[in-house]
């Protein structure tokens, strides 16, 4: 009974050995193109940001980490504000995310319910803040994607209101 298994694996192992390079040689070839796009959707397009007119600049906002945040405003002092964020080159965490939360909740290892995520953590752009930021009080949480954890949480502020 085994040597018959024994044969039988064998031509099976041969089979497989003779057949599988040219299955996956097939599948390579028929594979569809990756879909490409010219431009993006509307939805997905970047918001557009409001002009440079800078209100203030603070660096005393985060404890933990050395990140200066430039706080930007429409030309009509009635538009929205848009804040923009400068860190140390060796400030590096992977995925980082920025979050407004209204209000001064007790912010521990996972994110308020009530967060809005207002988007990805770059120098080189601002980020537009939501209409309720420029008439409540709240917080602005440092999130990282990829460790699944807040790395850093400010002190709470209002943005009508000139810094400290």
């Amino acid at each position: 009974m085994i040597r018959r298994l024994r044969q039988r694996h064998r031509h099976v192992v041969i089979a497989l050995g003779i057949c599988l390079p040219g299955l996956f040689a097939v599948g390579i070839a028929a594979r569809k193109p990756a879909p490409m796009v010219n431009e993006l959707p509307a939805a997905l397009a970047a918001a557009p940001q409001p002009s440079e007119n800078f209100e203030w600049q603070r660096a005393d906002l985060f404890m933990k980490s050395p990140v200066q945040v430039r706080l930007l405003r429409e030309p009509s002092n009635s538009g929205a504000f848009a804040i923009s964020f400068s860190a140390a080159k060796d400030f590096v965490k992977p995925d980082l995310l920025v979050y407004w939360v209204a209000g001064s909740p007790e912010i521990a290892d996972s994110l308020p319910e009530g967060a809005r995520l207002i988007g990805a953590f770059d120098p080189a752009s601002a980020l537009v803040l939501p209409p309720e930021a420029a008439v409540q009080t709240g917080r602005l949480i440092l999130y990282s994607l990829a460790d699944n954890e807040i790395v850093n949480v400010s002190k709470a502020i209002q943005f009508n209101d000139s810094p400290p």
